[in-house]
């Protein structure tokens, strides 16, 4: 007597998945991490960090004169406002460029025009997220893509987490 063996077609053999199943997991959790490392990139270091350490001696000037000038300010965040009470030995100019620069993601970098409502009184309007933790940049050049060329900047830092004051003041050395 023969028997008759039926044959299974090979995607219903037990044998296949098991050796399958680890490595299509391998790939499926591979493509995941792939997607996220590229999606939430840390862009933290600068492409041109020779070039900046080239341009140091330019920021230092920068803080050196606001120094010279007697600069120093107070940031304030209400709501959508934002006001900035300036101190100085000079006249001031009438527009200001706050830049905010999130320590982490560039493409939440804002830049905030402030224009003077007083003698040393300045006002905008900042529509972005308040939370976390920014680095803050006060200079009087308009332009950010200019911000070395400027005569003088503030720098301080602020965590809405915590407040939402914060001092400017010259970069220390």
């Amino acid at each position: 007597m023969v028997t008759k063996q039926t044959t299974r077609p090979w995607y219903r053999e037990p044998w296949l998945w098991l050796v399958m199943a680890p490595l299509v997991l391998v790939v499926l959790v591979t493509l995941v991490m792939v997607s996220i490392a590229v999606r939430y990139a840390d862009d933290t270091v600068s492409d041109t960090y020779y070039k900046d350490g080239l341009m140091y001696h330019y920021t230092a000037e920068q803080d050196e004169k606001a120094r010279q000038l007697g600069l120093a300010g107070l940031l304030q965040f209400e709501g959508q406002a934002v006001t900035l009470e300036l101190n100085g030995d000079f006249d001031l100019p009438p527009q200001l460029l706050l830049t905010l620069s999130h320590p982490v993601e560039a493409n939440l970098d804002r830049n905030i025009l402030l224009s003077r409502v007083a003698a040393s009184r300045y006002s905008g309007s900042f529509d972005g997220d308040m939370r976390h933790r920014w680095y803050l940049r006060l200079m009087p050049e308009l332009d950010p893509d200019r911000h070395l060329q400027a005569a003088w900047r503030l720098t301080g830092e602020i965590n809405f987490d915590l407040g939402r004051a914060a001092p400017l003041n010259p970069a220390s050395q």
